[in-house]
């Protein structure tokens, strides 16, 4: 019974960190920014 539940256990963590890594990675990708950060109009020669 203990190998049973080793292996279910085992195949199960195969299965989860995957899907874990992806959409963490799918999280960071949409970067938003606030409406606070608001671009300054530069003084210069060519603008």
């Amino acid at each position: 019974m203990n190998i049973y539940l080793f292996w279910i256990l085992f195949l199960a963590l195969w299965a989860i960190v995957p899907i874990m890594i992806i959409k963490g990675k799918a999280d960071k990708l949409p970067e938003i920014k606030t409406a606070s950060q608001v671009k300054t109009k530069k003084k210069g020669w060519f603008n």
